[in-house]
């Protein structure tokens, strides 16, 4: 207890910095050898105060140190806890230690603690080394942003990462389902940008990929293909309302694939009309589920519409047992590359 302590009060005061006064705003771009290299967690529920929670967080440094990606992302259901703010600077401090770019979209539990979406978002944006950003004060939610990729020999834009607010749950007597959905503003933002984006790249798209919490209806439709590979133990828990952003993915044709959490036995990744419907590897310790803890990678190619992605499966788990066991799993799990991977068979 007093080692947790100690840890969380030497955290405080390692954020009493600025990012500013540490320099450490980075800006994204493709290493010498054309690559991108991104390391997904996803709905880690981080509990201040925990020996659960500080197993999450040994999972994600020790995933740091081997991986060394370029960048991190949280899709969602992050911190979930009392004292949330102690517990948002305790989760992002292996991502400092390391000097790692990180960003973060929200889940439907972030909200229910202490801060708003908007507070969470105001606290993390200040740390080192983080990317995230509220978005337009104008369209719904917290946390509607672009991040731009640049070359790895110029700092000409050669990729996008759109990160979206998918919002919480719906009270019962609404009768609207269990999930809030992506909002027409949200949608139409996004129609705008891409448009943009693609008209300052002369009438190409750029490759994009997408990030948020709560997965869209169309998952539904992927499970089962004969080129979709994975896990599915639990039903899609996607909103019953189809607002239409996959839609608006295919229309603008930039974004390749799309990367949610949410479901913590869902680790499957399958193409609807030559886009990648993924879902992340659950990572906490305090979430359900019994197909393990890890995180998934994801490989950008510098000028193709590619990418490569799999799961590291780290531990065995099971919260209701309290097992935590390492996998000693080297291999790449479910390794795909996009499109190849999904191409028709003739």
């Amino acid at each position: 207890m007093k080692k947790v302590i100690s840890f969380l009060a030497m955290t405080v005061i390692f954020f009493s910095f600025s990012k500013a006064q540490n320099d450490s705003n980075p800006k994204l771009a493709f290493d010498s050898n054309g690559k991108l290299k991104i390391l997904q967690f996803t709905d880690i529920h981080f509990k201040y105060n925990s020996y659960r929670s500080d197993s999450a967080l040994m999972l994600m440094k020790t995933a740091v140190e081997e991986e060394k990606p370029d960048l991190v992302v949280l899709t969602g259901d992050v911190v979930c806890s009392k004292n949330t703010k102690k517990a948002w600077l305790a989760l992002a401090k292996p991502f400092i230690d390391a000097k790692v770019p990180w960003a973060v979209t929200l889940g439907n539990h972030d909200i229910e603690y202490e801060l708003t979406s908007d507070e969470i978002i105001e606290t993390i944006s200040e740390l080192p080394y983080n990317l995230t950003q509220k978005g337009p004060k104008e369209i719904s939610g917290s946390g509607n942003y672009i991040l731009e990729v640049n070359g790895s020999k110029s700092k000409d834009t050669k990729a996008i990462l759109y990160f979206f607010d998918s919002h919480s749950g719906l009270p019962k007597e609404k009768g609207l389902g269990s999930y809030d959905w992506i909002k027409s503003d949200q949608i139409e933002w996004y129609r705008n940008q891409s448009k943009k984006l693609t008209g300052e790249n002369k009438g190409t798209p750029y490759p994009a990929l997408a990030f948020f919490h709560i997965p869209l209806p169309e998952y539904n439709e992927v499970w089962g293909k004969e080129k979709t590979v994975g896990v599915k133990e639990e039903k899609v828990c996607s909103p019953d309302i189809n607002s239409g952003m996959y839609n608006a993915f295919l229309e603008s044709g930039d974004v390749m694939g799309m990367f949610v959490g949410h479901d913590h036995v869902n680790n499957y990744i399958g193409t609807l009309r030559n886009i990648a419907m993924v879902y992340g590897q659950a990572t906490g310790r305090e979430t359900y589920g019994d197909i393990g803890k890890g995180y998934r990678v994801i490989e950008l190619h510098e000028g193709q519409r590619k990418f490569d992605t799999w799961v590291r499966i780290k531990y065995n788990a099971d919260r209701d047992k309290d097992i935590w066991e390492p996998t000693k799993i080297a291999e790449k799990q479910n390794f795909v590359t996009f499109p190849d991977s999904f191409a028709e068979t003739k």
